[in-house]
């Protein structure tokens, strides 16, 4: 059984069984999927259809980034994916500011959390499974965003589909999908916030 993560003179520390940490890094593992699918996906849909430019695109390559800021060109739509709408949302309720936004940053982000994720796997190949300061924020950043995945997956919008996931949960014998996916949110959330909490706890006082 897992222990709760805690401040070390190195770092922070949690103790984790074997199949604990395997099952953590394939979510990680399906989350990386999920955001590179998105980039293939945008990235299949701006192309050109018509191969007989592909000289052109080449000419140009050095010049897009200064050709796409003058026009304003299109950008990717708002994902459809409910657990992609949370990893990726819109940063404004004015649908004109938020498209501007996505098209400028949405690579750049989904690049990071894959990164991100791909470090807490990484991690999770050590046991225990030890971070330094400097890893500590990447890891926490990883487990929120698989505990997202996992929210959208569940239907969790407001405190009281919360409670439904935390009853769901709490017989510790998963008898169906939704059952296993709350066990593994339950546990993420923990994890993280144990985590965030030894972060807290070695923070220096200002006062």
């Amino acid at each position: 059984m897992a222990r709760a993560f805690r401040a070390t003179t190195r770092g922070y520390r949690a103790d984790m069984e074997a199949h604990e940490r395997r099952l953590l890094s394939q979510l990680c593992a399906d989350v990386i999927s999920m955001l590179e699918a998105r980039g293939e996906a945008w990235s299949d849909d701006a192309a050109a259809p018509d191969d007989s430019f592909a000289h052109f695109r080449r000419e140009l390559a050095g010049l897009g980034d200064d050709l796409e800021g003058e026009s304003g060109g299109a950008g990717p739509e708002p994902p459809e994916d409910a657990a992609l709408a949370r990893l990726l949302p819109d940063a404004s309720d004015d649908p004109q500011e938020a498209a501007q936004f996505r098209r400028l940053s949405e690579a750049s982000l989904r690049e990071s959390k894959i990164a991100d994720l791909r470090a807490a796997r990484m991690a999770l190949e050590s046991d225990p499974v030890a971070l330094s300061e400097a890893q500590a924020p990447v890891f926490g950043r990883a487990l929120n965003d698989v505990r997202l995945t996992l929210a959208a997956r569940l239907e969790i919008e407001d405190e009281e589909d919360a409670e439904r996931v935390h009853r769901m949960a709490g017989g510790g014998k998963a008898s169906t999908t939704d059952e296993f996916m709350a066990e593994l949110y339950g546990f993420t959330t923990w994890l993280q916030e144990t985590l965030f909490t030894a972060m807290l706890d070695v923070m220096p006082d200002d006062q």
